[in-house]
């Protein structure tokens, strides 16, 4: 009886673990192998080692966009982590409108990142609403938010940070909806405020929730690629200052056709990942954790 149990058991989890098998697990062992040959798309896929991986030490490109990468993740996180658990702890407390506000607030999350990207490419114009709007307060006249090499990713920077810190808000105020209320009772009958019973209280009862919104939220950076794509000029520019390493993957492969490279950059981010990723997890347990 148990047998036949978990036979039907792997046999209903099967259709996914194929899925799973064949459309993630395929394409990462099939890129960490390419990323070990000299693959044009033209020819057959030549077996070069290390090569690949030793060239991207010498690589202009690749080197800057690792440092593109990073300042991307920096901006992406850090702020989106501040901003999204003090609006969740705003609209966590009771008051007139709250609802239609907290709609209106996640409604950048509503459209894809694509259709976010368009629209603001025709606002960011230099001669668009923006710059129309900032001329008399700025006394500048046309603002090359996407030409110019300082404030082009600046401002790819604020337009991720727009589009997702409404989403992580939800997953704060959900980690402060699960707490028990009888500790805040407990906490306001002490004579402790607002701003005590969040510092004292619940931001150290939110630590799973914050350890899930750093990992999530730092593997999405790492992958940024969107909107640098479809806002940036000419696909990274100007001068490459928007050349993520998502960014420099499509390019390799699609634009040089070097697939090896993109590969070997795709198995450089996916470790980047696994490293950061490990580090954060490392932290949340705490001293729980034992390298024994």
């Amino acid at each position: 009886m148990i047998a036949r149990r978990q036979y039907w058991g792997l046999l209903f989890v099967l259709p996914t673990v194929i899925f799973f098998a064949f459309f993630f697990l395929y394409p990462i062992l099939s890129g960490m192998y390419y990323s070990l040959t000299d693959f044009t798309l033209l020819r057959p896929p030549t077996w070069v080692g290390l090569g690949n991986f030793e060239a991207l030490l010498k690589d202009r490109l690749f080197l800057k966009s690792v440092t593109v990468t990073l300042g991307f993740v920096l901006g992406t996180t850090l702020p989106v982590w501040i901003i999204s658990l003090l609006a969740a702890a705003v609209f966590f407390q009771r008051f007139r409108g709250r609802e239609t506000l907290k709609v209106l607030f996640f409604s950048p999350v509503l459209p894809s990142l694509v259709v976010v990207a368009i629209v603001w490419r025709v606002l960011l114009h230099p001669n668009g609403i923006l710059t129309t709007l900032l001329r008399p307060l700025s006394g500048l006249g046309e603002i090359n938010w996407l030409n110019d090499p300082t404030l082009s990713p600046i401002t790819m920077i604020l337009i991720n940070d727009w589009t997702i810190i409404p989403f992580y808000m939800l997953i704060w105020l959900a980690g402060l909806s699960g707490l028990p209320p009888e500790l805040l009772d407990a906490a306001r009958v002490d004579g402790a405020n607002w701003f005590q019973s969040f510092l004292r209280i619940q931001l150290p009862l939110l630590r799973p929730t914050a350890v899930f919104v750093a990992t999530i939220t730092t593997i999405n950076a790492f992958q940024g690629f969107t909107l640098q794509y479809a806002i940036s000029p000419g696909r990274g520019g100007p001068i490459d200052v928007n050349t993520t390493m998502g960014l420099l993957i499509w390019k390799y492969g699609f634009q040089f056709y070097r697939m090896g490279s993109a590969s070997a950059v795709s198995v450089v981010l996916f470790a980047l990942i696994m490293i950061v990723t490990a580090v954060q997890l490392l932290w949340s347990r705490g001293d729980q954790f034992s390298l024994n």
